[in-house]
């Protein structure tokens, strides 16, 4: 009996023994990544990453028992657990912030936080945020010049500097900053500058280097002072560069220049002096812009005597805006050479031209006549009227007898928002005929179109028609185009007389109170331009005639959106036809044929900060901008 209950006794402990072992087992954590896996899954190729701070979540049995988690020997915060799942935050990795992710160590521990219970090879980033440059471009030119610093993180430049001297940053962005090379006070004609950027991390001085020229002019002097209208020539390297030359603060006329040598002329219009040989500084400007002086001499001597007036003589003939290839009607023109300070006035094509400005003896500036005819470019003959009466002929220029505007700015209207934004208000309206872009307050005080404004307008009270008044009182109205956002975010351009709710998407100063809510006259049919030569020369400002496209437009209010066809979007051009009175009057609607339509032209959709491409929709806040460059003809149907 005493051996049978040994035995069972025996039993019952070795029974108890079992137990306890199991339990313990049972108890201990353990990460299953068979079946589950770690979120986020991170590995070597980056795909998908884990950062200092991101929390991973672990799935499995029993980790409410862990005790510790460790990355790359570094502890990991627990942030939560449970019996099925573990979630752990990665500490801060003391490794070179690199693109690739680092393979560490993932360890996570019993509840003794000593035994490692699961080893896994994981994959964590340690991103780049410092400011890193990788190059700049160009790497050479003058004061002035743009350059492009290409890098990551660049936003948190400082300063930027070429020789020691700051630059002017224009822009900072994530991977790449916009400068202009400054002022460096050198000696030789090109030298090479260090270039440096500054952040709050110190100081990246990039490897190449920068090219810095500039004009430098060899020894000069004179035995005798120059007289009016003598040739003066100089030599030195990089005179290319070099814009302008003045005497004192009147402009010398630049005859001829290469890198080695410069011929300047002396004005015979300058004023006769007491003494009449004066002495002033004769300096050189350079630069983008040209505003960087260059001391040739200091005492630089002019025998001022006059000579008597003299005919004008042309050098050369030039748009006076930069970005103009042509001359345009309405756009000034540049006229340089010998004697100009006794011109009274230009004629072009047999037109009078009158001056912009005062002439001085170099240079004279004449705004070209609207009265030049026909709609393509072609040469017309230049006079210069001069010293009472005399005529100069200055033989023919090409001139592009249409008006073309870059660079204007609108923005859209909207009656949908509570909120409207003062830009909008002051950039409402485009006017055609002068191609400018004006307020609502100047739309309702010129007024540009009386008969919207009164409320009820007596000359189109329906779509795309004339309904009453008379020829005249239609073309009274200068023609107008706008931009208006629907309370759906539509963003579209507006032909004013499409609709009755379309001018009062605008508002003026108070930015409350609504233009009339009524048809606007002018009636102006729109077509969204394919590709094709007409597309590519608008585009690229070269047209050469405003009828290249006689094709019917159709389109009364062409719409933004993610790609060009039946929508327009940034890079666009839409063909403009205004429509004559006896079409509009009778028939109304698109134009049937060419001889339907008063005045054409185009329109290049250079940017759009109004609106997302992504959703072909107009900005929420109804901020920003469409920015167009805008050809316009002269009448070509009564």
């Amino acid at each position: 009996m005493k051996k049978i209950f040994g035995i069972l006794m025996f039993a019952a402990a070795l029974f108890a023994s079992c137990k306890k072992e199991t339990q313990t087992l049972v108890n201990t954590p353990a990460v299953n990544v068979t079946t589950e896996k770690l979120d986020p899954n991170t590995d070597e190729s980056g795909t998908v990453r884990a950062f200092a701070g991101t929390k991973v979540t672990a799935k499995g049995l029993n980790l409410d028992k862990v005790g510790a988690v460790k990355i790359d020997g570094k502890e990991a915060t627990i942030v939560e657990k449970s019996m099925k799942a573990l979630v752990f935050e990665i500490p801060a990795m003391e490794k070179a912030q690199q693109d690739e992710p680092y393979m560490v160590l993932l360890e996570v521990f019993d509840a003794d936080a000593k035994t490692v219970v699961f080893k896994y090879d994981y994959f964590v980033t340690v991103p780049v945020t410092d400011a890193l440059v990788s190059g700049f471009d160009p790497k050479s030119g003058t004061v002035g010049t743009t350059v492009t610093i290409s890098g990551r993180n660049l936003e948190q430049l400082g300063t930027v500097s070429f020789g020691g001297v700051p630059a002017d940053i224009l822009s900072l962005e994530s991977a790449s900053a916009v400068v202009k090379v400054p002022a460096v006070s050198v000696t030789q004609a090109d030298t090479e500058l260090d270039v440096a950027a500054v952040w709050a991390g110190g100081t990246i001085t990039m490897a190449d280097k920068f090219t810095l020229s500039v004009p430098v002019f060899t020894g000069f002097s004179q035995a005798e002072p120059a007289r009016l209208g003598d040739e003066v020539v100089l030599s030195g390297r990089n005179l290319t560069l070099v814009s302008s030359i003045k005497w004192g603060d009147e402009e010398l006329l630049i005859a001829e220049a290469s890198g080695e040598s410069i011929t300047f002329k002396i004005p015979s219009g300058i004023p006769e002096q007491n003494p009449p040989v004066a002495s002033r500084a004769l300096t050189a400007f350079y630069g983008i812009p040209a505003e960087q002086p260059v001391t040739i001499l200091s005492d630089f001597r002019i025998d001022t005597s006059p000579i008597g007036p003299a005919a004008p003589v042309l050098a050369s003939v030039a748009p006076a805006d930069e970005g103009y290839s042509g001359i345009f009607l309405g756009r000034t023109v540049t006229v340089k050479g010998e004697n100009m300070a006794s011109i009274e006035k230009f004629e072009i094509d047999g037109v009078e031209a009158a001056l912009a400005a005062a002439p001085t003896d170099i240079q004279a500036q004449f705004v070209v006549p609207t009265g030049i005819s026909g709609t393509a470019a072609r040469e017309v003959s230049l006079t210069a009227i001069w010293n009472g009466g005399n005529r100069a002929d200055f033989g023919t220029v090409t001139v592009y007898p249409f008006y073309y505007t870059r660079g204007l700015r609108i923005g859209t209207g909207s009656n949908s928002k509570s909120t409207y934004p003062a830009f909008n208000n002051q950039n409402a309206f485009i006017l055609l005929d002068e191609g400018r872009v004006i307020s609502a307050d100047e739309w309702n005080d010129i007024p540009v179109d009386a008969p919207a404004k009164a409320g009820t307008n007596a000359v189109v009270s329906q779509s795309s028609k004339v309904t009453g008044g008379s020829k005249d009182d239609y073309y009274a109205v200068k023609p107008y185009l706008f931009a208006s956002a629907s309370s759906a975010h539509k963003l579209a351009f507006n032909n004013p007389a499409n609709s009755a709710s379309q001018l009062k998407t605008h508002r003026l100063a108070d930015l409350s109170t609504s233009l009339p809510s009524t048809f606007g006259t002018p009636i102006i049919f729109m077509r969204i331009m394919g590709e094709g030569d007409t597309k590519t020369n608008v585009a690229a400002g070269t047209l050469a005639d405003i009828l290249c496209e006689t094709d019917p437009a159709g389109t009364s209010a062409p719409a933004f959106g993610k790609e060009e066809g039946s929508t327009w979007i940034k890079g666009s051009v839409l063909c403009l036809q205004y429509l004559t009175y006896d079409h509009a009057s009778t028939t109304g609607g698109k134009a049937a044929d060419i001889s339907d339509v008063h005045k054409t032209g185009f329109m290049y959709i250079r940017e759009v900060t109004c609106g997302n491409p992504a959703t072909g929709l107009a900005l929420e806040s109804r901020e920003g901008y469409i920015e167009v460059d805008l050809y316009w003809s002269n009448v070509i149907n009564e």
